[in-house]
């Protein structure tokens, strides 16, 4: 079944297998199909660019998708229309996963919701990130902050006010106040405290750096090309990075709640 939740990655999806299939004349089927001939003819370029060959037919592409999207659900009509589903399956695995099948199994990160929250949930989050790594990694890497902070702002949740307010580097330093690191009857507790301290800080700042550069440069959602420059093997940094610190902390917060 098509999930409809992310309007811009369903566009993207449909533009990239209307780019690889489309002719003028199906186009124009299209029009009449869902009933969005004028979206269609009355963009100067769309028709032009596709017989010429011109650089900017992708983002004409996109800018018909985005008046037609102004009601939803004929976007999915669109998906169903031109075989959306079976291109993804064939062309682009990650965009199919994350579109239309729940099943990734993502048991090498999180076996399950550690928060055991109607509210969010961690291991579709992370099903979402990795989905996204290879197409999208710009995606990958915002959605991995907002993961970060969702993670630190549960386990400071009723211990600090204004948490909404802190950025990332606070919500950091405090939740190590607020968590035991390391078990009291540990041999020389104090300083491997120190250690991992330092650890989380610098696993914070691989998220907090990376992520900076993908905001100076452009975050590229809903375009047909990556414009920031950031490859996957960037985003794979990032998202392993973390992963991991959002586990740790989990694992070390659900220790000393139980």
């Amino acid at each position: 079944m098509l999930k409809m939740e992310n309007k811009n990655r369903l566009i993207y999806a449909l533009a990239l297998a209307i780019e690889a299939k489309f002719d003028a004349g199906d186009w124009t089927k299209l029009g009449y199909e869902i009933d969005e001939v004028d979206a269609v003819e009355n963009h100067s370029r769309l028709i032009r660019s596709l017989n010429w060959g011109d650089p900017d037919y992708p983002q004409n592409i996109i800018d018909v998708l985005k008046e037609i999207g102004k009601t939803p659900e004929k976007l999915a009509i669109v998906a169903q229309y031109i075989g959306l589903e079976e291109w993804l399956k064939k062309s682009k695995e990650g965009l199919y996963r994350e579109l239309y099948d729940d099943g990734l199994d993502s048991s090498h990160v999180l076996n399950e919701n550690p928060f055991d929250t109607e509210t969010y949930d961690l291991s579709k989050q992370i099903k979402r990130i990795y989905a996204s790594l290879e197409e999208d990694p710009e995606l990958a890497l915002g959605t991995t902050k907002e993961m970060i902070e969702t993670v630190l702002k549960t386990i400071l949740n009723g211990k600090i006010s204004n948490l909404d307010n802190l950025e990332m580097p606070a919500l950091i330093k405090a939740t190590q106040k607020h968590i035991k690191l390391i078990p009291d009857e540990v041999e020389n507790a104090h300083k491997a405290t120190d250690t991992v301290k330092r650890t989380l800080n610098n696993l914070g700042q691989i998220v907090i750096g990376i992520t900076e550069l993908r905001n100076a440069y452009g975050t590229g959602h809903g375009k047909i090309k990556n414009e920031s420059g950031l490859k996957s093997y960037h985003a794979r940094l990032v998202v392993n990075a973390g992963v991991t610190l959002a586990k740790f902390l989990v694992e070390v917060s659900q220790d000393q709640d139980n």
